[in-house]
């Protein structure tokens, strides 16, 4: 028990030295897209191509989710205008977005869970119903 316990404040202390991102067009970003492994690619994708339109998206592109950087992702995410979760299951790194940001409500799912992947269209599609501008 005492052994564990050491173990798990090792890495609670460490998160930072521990965990591996990559960001993305994050500068002035106003909507940011969170994704990791394969989805990623097609996040990176979108976020070129509507940065070359003008628009301002970022994409935080997390290399290894546990232990869940946290504090990292509430720093990015602080005052953008919404944080979009591309993830090829249920929702579970969404749900650590939603326990991290500030404000939770903000936080929107783009998933498959069909063994598809998520495509940069899929992620186009809900980011203009988020900014009000239909499908």
């Amino acid at each position: 028990n005492e052994l564990l316990r050491h173990l798990v404040d090792k890495i609670d202390n460490n998160i930072q030295a521990i965990t591996r991102y990559k960001e993305h067009f994050m500068e002035g970003a106003e909507y940011i897209l969170i994704s990791y492994g394969s989805s990623a690619r097609s996040a990176i994708h979108l976020a070129q191509n509507r940065r070359n339109k003008g628009e301002k998206i970022g994409v935080l592109e997390l290399q290894s989710i546990w232990p869940f950087p946290a504090q990292m992702v509430r720093e990015k995410c602080r005052g953008a205008k919404a944080v979009l979760v591309v993830e090829m299951n249920m929702g579970q790194v969404m749900a650590q977005v939603k326990a991290a940001v500030d404000e939770p409500g903000r936080v929107f799912l783009a998933n498959r869970i069909d063994g598809k992947l998520v495509t940069p269209s899929d992620i186009k599609q809900l980011l203009r119903v988020i900014q009000g501008r239909g499908v």
